[in-house]
């Protein structure tokens, strides 16, 4: 039925409301909430072009417009993203591996535009000035976890990382692809999150989402060991990717990206197991421990 909601959920960062207008056509619409850690708004000025450029023939970037009943919408062919799928368990990582390979190649072709840019993705700022001011209680709780040393440490890499460079999406994860079942085509969503800076920082956040995936999927009913291969998915994305960015620079970019998603989890869900997890694990991620699937031997 035209206009049925089919999906709808929410956090005080943003609420969806997807609706079904025909068999192959969704309208997801996102209304921000009053989250201080997640951008809000408009694509940033200056990308809409890019990203439309950006796409290939078997990947769209897909840029959300205005509404003027407040918020913004995307019409995409699936109501919800791969991610969503892998953790209900309806399918498999290894069977998005052409799709993420594919998105792989965008992605780095839009990363080569726009060098030199100025600026970077709104969660590195967020989360750099986070580790200056240590403005709450869950930066005191880091800081008991982790030590001086390393939450110093973590403020470095932040400076280092905040580099002119490409366009990139922030956001890079399962949750941003969106699959069209009749042809395979890849919608990757792109929001207020959006900015410029090193590649490193979306792959380090690929590879930080895909971890944290498995261990969200592992307490799921859904966790036996195809379930939980979400590194076929890196494997898939640095093919279509190729070399480039340095592996430290991803690392620390992983790490950063966990302790924004420890803020995140905090500041819009409060505390939960999979936030106790990463926490305790925190010190050995600064430490050197590379975060899966970076290295497939883990």
């Amino acid at each position: 039925m035209s206009g049925q909601v089919v999906v709808s959920y929410g956090t005080p960062a943003s609420t969806t409301h997807v609706l079904r207008q025909g068999p192959h056509s969704f309208r997801w619409h996102r209304v921000p909430g009053e989250s201080a850690i997640k951008a809000a708004g408009v694509v940033p000025d200056g990308l809409r072009d890019v990203f439309a450029r950006a796409g290939t023939g078997g990947v769209r970037f897909a840029v959300p417009e205005l509404v003027p009943e407040g918020g913004s919408v995307q019409v995409l062919p699936d109501a919800v993203s791969i991610g969503w799928h892998l953790l209900a368990g309806s399918a498999l990582p290894r069977e998005y591996a052409d799709v993420v390979r594919r998105v792989g190649g965008a992605v780095r072709g839009l990363h080569a535009g726009a060098e030199g840019a100025y600026g970077t993705v709104p969660w590195l700022d967020g989360l750099a000035r986070w580790l200056a001011e240590r403005p709450d209680p869950v930066a005191a709780r880091v800081l008991r976890r982790i030590g001086e040393e390393r939450f110093t440490r973590l403020a470095q890499w932040a400076a280092l990382l905040a580099v002119p460079g490409g366009v990139l999406l922030g956001t890079l994860s399962p949750g941003v692809i969106v699959v069209d079942r009749r042809d395979r085509a890849a919608h990757v969503l792109v929001s207020a999150e959006a900015g410029y800076g090193a590649p490193a920082l979306d792959l380090g956040t690929l590879a930080e989402a895909l971890s944290t995936s498995v261990a969200v999927a592992s307490r799921g009913a859904h966790r036996a060991p195809d379930n939980l291969d979400y590194g076929v998915l890196w494997d898939a994305f640095t093919a279509g990717y190729g070399d480039g960015s340095p592996r430290a620079d991803v690392e620390r970019a992983a790490v950063l990206r966990r302790v924004h998603r420890l803020r995140s989890i905090n500041g819009h869900l409060g505390d939960n197991a999979v936030f106790d997890e990463q926490l305790a694990a925190l010190p050995d991620l600064v430490d050197g421990d590379t975060i899966v699937p970076l290295d497939r031997r883990n």
